[in-house]
């Protein structure tokens, strides 16, 4: 997706890679894809093992810095074109959880840096954003049970979103990737709450999967696409279904700026 033109607010210096004291996979093995392959799966394994199939630049950059798609400026053009096979391994299990995605990510980060001699900068852009609010007759999703165990988002095919016991900002990251647009909690709904949204797919939104992450197969269940013409936007849909409304705002959008990519050597 293209990035209007806007001017920056605020900007910080480039860095060229990770501090020196960053976590970094001590083996990672780069390839370029075979031509005409199909699909794209990004994965973290067991231990903290990271794997790739037919992925671009552009979505291993998103992924290391916890960004969207929108989020991204900059860079060449095969940044999204070019596709990479990624083996990496850490020298120690990395625990799962948040604490565990965050290193797998700043190991990402260094990868980069080291592989592609990527170079980035941040800036933050007032850009147009949606306000996820109330809509009027209040909310109609479920509190979900204190002693349910387990949350996440699974999503079948496109346009079919089953939630179990989520907060609201976890919910606008995955519509931030719906929509293409950063998406902000202006609720104030603080419980957790399980639900199912069903809504005719955007089929030019990529696939959300776990932690916001374009989706390969290993966390989003195959399966067909519902009937588009039978079911609502996701707009329709969040308000009939779920009662709730985007609203269209302006807002300070943090940035991820590309200012040097180059193609890796294999190995």
């Amino acid at each position: 997706m293209l990035l209007p033109i806007l001017i920056a607010l605020s900007a910080c210096a480039a860095f060229a890679q990770a501090p020196a004291d960053s976590p970094a996979f001590e083996v990672a093995s780069v390839k370029a894809s075979a031509p005409g392959g199909r699909g794209m799966s990004l994965q973290r394994g067991v231990g903290g093992r990271f794997t790739t199939e037919n992925v671009p630049l552009k979505m291993l950059i998103t992924f290391a810095y916890d960004i969207r798609d929108h989020q991204l400026s900059g860079g060449p053009g095969w940044m999204n074109d070019d596709r990479f096979d990624i083996a990496a391994k850490p020298d120690r299990d990395i625990p799962s959880g948040d604490a565990g995605n965050q290193t797998i990510r700043l190991m990402v980060q260094s990868m980069l840096a080291e592989r592609f001699h990527l170079v980035v900068h941040r800036e933050t852009r007032e850009m147009p954003i949606y306000a996820l609010v109330i809509a009027k007759g209040g909310p109609k999703m479920t509190e979900a049970a204190p002693e349910s165990r387990g949350s996440g988002f699974r999503m079948k095919g496109r346009g079919q979103m089953t939630v179990t016991k989520a907060k609201m900002e976890m919910f606008v990251r995955v519509l931030s990737n719906q929509v293409g647009r950063t998406v902000v909690d202006k609720t104030g709904l603080t419980a957790d709450y399980d639900f199912k949204l069903e809504y005719a797919p955007d089929m030019a939104q990529p696939l959300v999967g776990k932690d916001g992450v374009p989706a390969g197969v290993s966390n989003v269940e195959k399966g067909d696409a519902p009937n588009a013409p039978d079911l609502p936007s996701l707009f329709t849909a969040l308000q009939e279904q779920l009662g709730l409304r985007l609203e269209p705002q302006k807002g300070p959008v943090e940035i991820v700026v590309v200012d040097r990519a180059e193609k890796p050597s294999e190995n």
